[in-house]
């Protein structure tokens, strides 16, 4: 029994080994380990951003076209295309941008502000892709910035090189009969030339010479650092070669693929190894297109509704662009002009609202009214005191647009920005021949030596040029101690930056006008970092767009009266038959003369200033 109990027990032990024991099956009859399936590939998220018309530095106001009506895609402005290229930056979920800039134009330094956003997303992995039927010079430098620059076979690539048109209007003038009397304060100022002379002095040639030396230097550097196949010596053979077709850019080394449009998305999709799905509205709001259908549907456009208020700490980025104006009836709801009076509305909102932590002054204007820049100034200057105010220099900062930039504790130029002109110009238009021709006679009666000074029947005497000289010294005087007072010590002698003195952006760094050179994108991610407000912040945009409402309000009260109206008015419309090129600026030597009209002391750079380049005119 014993021993019947001992192996029982054995038996027992021996099983229960054997069970803990792993099976061990024959290497010839064991089944063939299954691995796990891979898993398929992820197709690709590529953004398609549409770029058509001018690029805006701002949103447009209401525009009652057959575009805004159908809803047809437009360009975004530049402060919208900053914000949705900082999304596609940031997305996780993106891995590449597609721009069509097909029918699009933009200035050097708006492809700049653009290009650097588009390296910014290069260099967070994602793939950059540009196409265009043709490219002139600017087009030609934001596409640059990408990976992969497309084409078709017989496009075009126009990049003659750039330049400065300066347009003189002293023989219009003598045409009608009207004659420049004007003074002015700053050797190299040139705001009057346009208007007294033919051709320009060699002082103010001098000044143009080195601002189209310093665009030039632009543009040859940044195609050379972005084409790694070019270096500067190619790009001025380019460059000199001028005109090139698709396949004969290709061979250049200036673009990289060759296509008709309708092959690029398919081409796009090729580039990812599981395909890739593009995405053509991507940070684009819904579109909100009217019912043709419904006549009461013009209605709802009356009220603006604007974008919904953004949650959460914002920086105001408050534009100035266009010329410097007194406040007048009409000029509050004005997109055409700068003044006191919109700008001290903008900046009120940008104070009252307890989520705006910062404020950028985005500058694109030539000047103008010598007493508005100064009230804008003064307005600038309360406002930094309860929030910082910083300064971005768009294409134009230029005489009474830097006077306002010297209200900022920081400027920031975009490297092509036009800046300084320093000085003071006035005077007056004499009509005295224009009456004579057409028969008025017009005989004054006044009291005072010089009741008639500012009288357009006459020109100034000498002694009555004297009282305008030195009123025009006294502002200027004021105008330097503003940069003095702003630049301190890096400007180390005023006289030498001053007189009316123009710079690039990169050439005000030398001479002390400005602090460094970027992107608006860059000083308002400054302004936020300054705000301690990291990555989480949104951007307000003031003064806000107009509505269909503001419109019609701005036509009924605008105040069009003027003692040369009539005359002005029919040149004006002779303008329509002028080139686009010539058209704008010949526009902004009329308006000079205009507010010369009722203000004898501007602070304004000179006026018909127009690119040659191709496609670059505004």
């Amino acid at each position: 029994m014993k021993s019947f109990l001992t192996a029982t027990l054995t038996a027992a032990i021996l099983s229960l080994c054997v069970q803990a024991l792993p099976a061990q099956t024959p290497p010839s009859t064991a089944p063939a380990p299954q691995s796990a399936a891979p898993a398929p590939a992820r197709r690709a998220k590529v953004a398609v951003i549409h770029l058509s018309d001018t690029l805006l530095e701002r949103p447009a106001s209401f525009s009652l076209s057959l575009a805004s009506l159908t809803g047809a895609d437009q360009s975004p402005p530049l402060s919208s295309l900053i914000v949705t290229l900082n999304k596609a930056a940031k997305d996780s979920s993106l891995n590449g941008v597609f721009l069509d800039l097909s029918a699009f134009s933009l200035t050097l330094n708006q492809a700049q502000e653009i290009g650097a956003l588009l390296t910014t997303i290069r260099h967070n992995g994602k793939r950059v892709a540009v196409y265009s039927s043709d490219y002139d010079l600017d087009t030609y430098v934001l596409a640059s910035y990408a990976d992969t620059v497309i084409m078709p076979e017989n496009g075009s690539v126009i990049i003659p090189g750039v330049g400065l048109q300066m347009i003189f209007f002293k023989g219009a003038l003598d045409k009608l009969d009207l004659a420049a009397d004007f003074v002015q304060v700053g050797k190299f100022k040139g705001a009057e030339e346009p208007f007294t002379r033919t051709s320009p002095s060699p002082e103010y040639k001098a000044q143009i010479d080195k601002l189209v030396d310093g665009m030039y230097s632009e543009v040859l550097s940044i195609i050379a650092k972005n084409r790694p196949n070019l270096d500067e010596d190619q790009v001025k053979k380019d460059i000199d070669e001028s005109w090139f077709t698709g396949t004969t850019a290709k061979a250049a080394g200036l673009v990289d693929q060759t296509m008709p449009r309708d092959h690029v998305e398919a081409w796009v999709e090729s580039q990812f190894p599981a395909g890739a799905t593009l995405v053509s509205d991507y940070g684009q709001p819904p579109k909100q297109s009217l019912d043709l259908n419904n006549p009461f549907a013009l209605f709802s456009m009356l009220a603006s509704p604007g974008p919904s208020k953004p949650r959460g700490p914002e920086i105001a980025v408050i534009y100035a662009v266009g010329e410097i104006a007194e406040d007048s009836p009409g000029s509050l709801d004005s997109s055409d002009s700068v003044t006191p009076a919109s700008t001290r509305e903008a900046i009120d909102a940008a104070l009252k609202d307890d989520q705006v932590k910062a404020i950028v002054l985005r500058i694109d204007s030539p000047g103008g009214s010598a007493s508005a820049s100064d009230e804008i100034w003064a307005a600038l200057k309360d406002a930094d005191k309860k929030k910082p105010v910083t300064v971005s220099m768009g294409r134009l900062a230029a005489s009474g647009g830097y006077y306002i930039a010297c209200a900022g504790r920081h400027i920031t130029a975009d490297p092509a920005t036009i800046t300084g002109s320093i000085g003071v110009v006035g005077g007056k238009i004499v009509i005295k021949d224009l009456l004579d021709k057409v028969g008025i006679s017009i005989v004054p009666v006044s009291r005072g030596a010089h009741a008639d000074m500012l009288s357009m029947l006459q020109p100034f005497t000498p002694e009555e040029r004297a009282f305008v000289q030195k009123t025009m010294t006294d502002t200027y005087a004021v105008f330097t101690s503003r940069v003095t007072a702003a630049r301190g010590d890096k400007i180390k002698d005023i006289t030498a930056v001053a007189q009316g003195r123009l710079f690039t952006g990169e050439q005000a760094i030398q001479a002390g006008l400005v602090d460094d050179v970027g992107t608006l994108n860059d000083t308002i991610a400054a302004a936020a970092k300054n705000a301690h407000l990291g990555a989480n912040y949104q951007i307000l945009v003031l003064p806000e767009s107009k509505s269909l409402l503001d419109i019609l309000r701005e036509g009924f009260s605008a105040d069009a009266s003027t003692p040369l109206g009539l005359k002005f008015d029919a040149f004006q419309a002779a303008l329509t038959s002028l080139p686009p090129e010539l058209r704008a600026p010949t526009q902004n030597a009329l308006h000079m003369l205009r507010q010369l009209q009722h203000e004898q002391v501007l602070l304004a750079m000179p006026p018909g200033l127009v690119e040659s380049t191709p496609g670059s005119n505004r």
